[in-house]
């Protein structure tokens, strides 16, 4: 049962997502990181709890689609919601205020939470959007910097992950790459 629910989840991400694509010079199809997320989740985090494989790839349905915080738990459950919910910003505010308040949060938040995030910011930053102000990378990376410092303890080799592709991509920053 556990992966025709992460097939249903990896298809209703892809709909959801299917008009957006990454900020990246390939503009890979956004499932892409979806399904990176989850794999580096279960793959580097040893994670095979479905509900929080379904959470990975929907983390970003809530902040980036009209998809509702109903749809997700009547589709896969108030776990996997209250995970989404957990990982999602209020794309209403400004991003600088929606990050603050996503450091505030991390430290509350369950240990499968910062899985996750773990992976999401593992795979965000090993390319930055070329589109991006110098500025604006360096201030992604000192944010994401300090969100993985929040979530490392709860998992060391997505952590060590993370800090290896940070480490790759500051380097190309300071070499003015």
């Amino acid at each position: 049962m556990a992966i025709p629910r992460l097939l249903e989840a990896l298809d209703f991400a892809a709909v959801r997502h299917s008009a957006q694509r990454r900020k990246g010079p390939d503009a890979a199809p956004y499932v892409n990181h979806l399904i990176e997320v989850a794999s580096l989740v279960a793959n580097v985090g040893q994670v095979h709890d479905v509900e929080v494989l379904i959470a990975a790839v929907l983390h970003d349905v809530l902040e980036d689609t009209p998809t509702t915080a109903e749809e997700v738990t009547e589709r896969f459950g108030p776990r996997v919601c209250r995970f989404v919910q957990a990982l999602s910003d209020d794309k209403a505010l400004p991003r600088r205020q929606r990050r603050q308040i996503a450091l505030e949060e991390l430290p509350q938040a369950e240990a499968l939470v910062h899985v996750i995030k773990l992976a999401d910011l593992a795979s965000n930053i090993k390319l930055l959007p070329p589109n991006w102000t110098e500025e604006r990378k360096r201030e992604y990376m000192e944010w994401s910097e300090q969100a993985a410092t929040i979530c490392s303890p709860s998992c060391q080799p997505l952590a060590a992950l993370y800090w290896e592709r940070a480490g790759q991509t500051r380097a190309k920053l300071e070499s003015g790459g």
